[in-house]
């Protein structure tokens, strides 16, 4: 595969941490994944970003996918609710005008 198409479920600082503070109080154990459900490259995100897109060469080692399997969380309630394309959009639209 080439550099930029590995996949990551890009999840909102915020929603990271309202997931946390849920599992400290009510999970127990393990395994309580913490992601959103959203997943997009890492040349999707920089798309986004409508700049320029210079490419790195391949590193040896690079994971291509990242998957979070969050059914335990989701089952104390937890989901994300910040999507980063949404947030990107906005970003770009506040910043730059």
């Amino acid at each position: 595969m080439s550099p930029g198409t590995q996949k990551r479920n890009f999840t909102h600082i915020e929603d990271i941490i309202n997931g946390l503070v849920l599992v400290g109080e009510h999970g127990y154990g393990d395994e309580f994944g913490i992601g959103n459900s959203e997943v997009f490259s890492v040349k999707e995100i920089a798309e986004m970003y409508e700049g320029e897109i210079v490419m790195m060469p391949e590193r040896q080692g690079n994971r291509m996918t990242a998957d979070v399997i969050t059914a335990k969380t989701e089952a104390l309630g937890w989901k994300a609710t910040r999507s980063i394309k949404k947030y990107i959009e906005e970003s770009r639209d506040s910043n730059w005008k």
